[in-house]
């Protein structure tokens, strides 16, 4: 026959069992929910570096010497000067 104290150790150990049970529940689900937001982050940090490097040669092409140029010439109206002749008088 089951004992008054065996009984309430047996009902303790239940409600361990039941509480731990529901802790790794808990404790999967957030790890499914890190798991899911990692991804997303990766995704996210892979587009900002190709926007990156798409804004990064954008920034190199519009200020290179030769797009400067260009658009002082079309939109400003600038001419380039030619070099002047040097006339060397020997005597």
């Amino acid at each position: 026959m089951i004992t008054f104290q065996k009984l309430i150790c047996i009902i303790l150990l239940c409600f361990a069992v039941l509480a731990l049970s529901i802790e790794k529940i808990k404790l999967s689900w957030e790890i499914a929910t890190l798991h899911n937001n990692f991804e997303n982050l990766q995704i996210e940090h892979d587009a900002l570096k190709d926007l990156n490097l798409k804004l990064t040669t954008q920034f190199y092409i519009e200020n290179s010497p030769a797009n400067i140029e260009k658009t002082a010439k079309e939109e400003l109206g600038m001419i380039k000067k030619q070099p002047k002749k040097i006339i060397q008088n020997e005597k």
